[in-house]
């Protein structure tokens, strides 16, 4: 397996994480500058870059994306505690989508060696990590919120233990 998207990412990781705060920093159509700190703000952006770059340079599956992002369910519990409303977090994940597509399209060209086809299954694995993100702040903050809302592929967290659950003595 050739590590390029590790490589590439760690070498431009520092721009990246500048392009994402100057967007959110100018987008008003959410308060995370006001709420967060820019450490709260960018300290998970080296984890889900190292994720992606492992989902993108193994060429992941679908199902194996979705189980590399179960990982990162932390961010999304951060946010709900730290009071960003459940838009906000969405928001923050699309803004972080069109950073790393954007990038993407303007050097991938030489991690995939100018095969166009690589590229674009490289932006569609993109696109479906983020999709996980969000799919697992939704998740996040409805088990979080009561009364708990049924999902179809979360068992977590556990259901809460009853009295009635434990034999008497």
């Amino acid at each position: 397996m050739a590590e390029r998207y590790v490589a590439l990412l760690r070498q431009h990781e520092p721009a990246l994480v500048r392009s994402f705060v100057d967007v959110v920093y100018t987008d008003r159509r959410t308060d995370l500058p006001a709420l967060l700190s820019y450490h709260q703000l960018v300290d998970y952006l080296p984890d889900i870059f190292d994720e992606l770059a492992q989902v993108l340079d193994s060429a992941a599956l679908d199902s194996e994306i979705a189980e590399a992002v179960r990982s990162l369910r932390m961010h999304s519990q951060a946010r709900f505690q730290q009071g960003c409303l459940i838009d906000e977090v969405a928001r923050e994940l699309m803004i972080l989508r069109d950073v790393l597509q954007e990038f993407l399209w303007r050097e991938g060209t030489n991690a995939t060696e100018g095969d166009i086809r690589e590229l674009r299954d490289a932006v569609r694995r993109t696109n479906l990590f983020v999709d996980e993100l969000l799919v697992q702040a939704v998740l996040i903050y409805a088990t979080s919120l009561r009364p708990q809302v049924r999902t179809r592929t979360s068992h977590w967290p556990p259901p809460r233990r009853r009295r009635t659950d434990f034999p008497e003595r």
